[in-house]
C-alpha cells in the first residue's frame, strides 16, 4: 500500500494547532475550553490543563518506555502490552492525537503530588471540587468525561481527568480506519508490534478505542 502520512493517520496537522497554557489544542477545542475555564473561575475552581495534545512520537515513547520497563521486571511481551492497556493506548490510537481531549486538574488545590490518580478527584481529595463542577457543567461546554466509572463499559482504567469535546473528537472517531492505523502501527517497527496482530487490533478496537463514555459514540 502507499506510504501512509501521519496526517493521513490521526486527521490533524499540528501546524494547525493552537497553544493554550503551553498545551495544544485545536482552535475550536481551545475556544471552548477557554470558556469553560473562565465559567469554571467564577465558581471558584481553576482548570488546569496537564496534557492535551499529544503527538506519536510521544506516544510512543510513553508506550516503549513501559514495554522496556514491564519486561525488565519478568514480563513477558504479552502481559506487558496487556499491563500497558490499563491506562495507556498504543501509539497511533491515543485521543490525545487529535487535540480535542484535555487532562485537568484544578489550580487551587495544595497537594500537587501524583496529579492523576483517581482518588484525588473524589471524597476530600484535592481535585473533587473540580470534578464535581466538570460533572455538573463540562457538557454546557461541549466536553464529556472519557473514561467513565461504569462498571458495564469497556477499554480503559477510570479516569476522572480526562475530558473530550464531543463536536470534533466525534468526527476523529468516525472517521478513524482500524486497518489504516494498524498498518501504520506495523510499518514504524514500535516495541512489542510483533506480538500484536490484526485479529488482536480488531479485539482492541472494540474494546478500547469504543469503550468510552456512550456520549461520546451516539449519532
Amino acid at each position: 500500500m502507499a506510504q501512509i502520512t501521519i496526517v493521513q493517520l490521526l486527521g490533524i496537522d499540528e501546524s494547525h494547532l493552537i497553544s493554550v497554557e503551553q498545551q495544544q489544542l485545536t482552535e475550536k477545542t481551545a475556544t471552548a475550553f477557554c470558556a469553560m475555564q473562565e465559567a469554571a473561575l467564577a465558581d471558584g475552581i481553576d482548570i488546569q490543563l496537564v496534557s492535551a495534545f499529544r503527538s506519536f512520537a510521544r506516544q510512543q515513547y510513553i508506550w516503549e518506555n513501559k514495554f522496556d520497563r514491564y519486561t525488565s521486571d519478568g514480563l513477558t511481551p504479552n502481559e506487558a502490552i496487556n499491563r500497558i492497556l490499563a491506562y495507556s493506548t498504543i501509539p497511533g490510537t491515543s485521543r490525545h492525537h487529535w487535540g480535542t481531549d484535555i487532562d485537568i486538574t484544578d489550580g487551587n488545590a495544595t497537594n500537587q503530588k501524583q496529579l492523576l490518580v483517581a482518588e484525588k478527584f473524589h471524597n476530600n481529595g484535592p481535585f473533587a471540587p473540580l470534578h464535581q463542577w466538570m460533572q455538573a457543567n463540562a457538557h454546557r461546554f461541549g466536553f464529556y468525561l472519557v473514561y467513565t466509572n461504569n462498571s458495564n463499559r469497556t477499554g480503559f482504567s477510570y479516569e476522572p481527568w480526562h475530558y473530550s469535546y464531543l463536536p470534533e473528537a466525534k468526527a476523529f472517531l468516525n472517521d478513524y480506519e482500524p486497518r489504516t492505523a494498524f498498518a501504520f502501527f506495523k510499518s514504524v517497527g514500535i516495541k512489542g508490534s510483533a506480538y500484536i496482530d490484526y485479529a488482536f487490533w480488531e479485539r482492541y478496537y472494540a474494546q478500547f478505542i469504543l469503550g468510552v463514555n456512550k456520549a461520546l459514540l451516539e449519532e
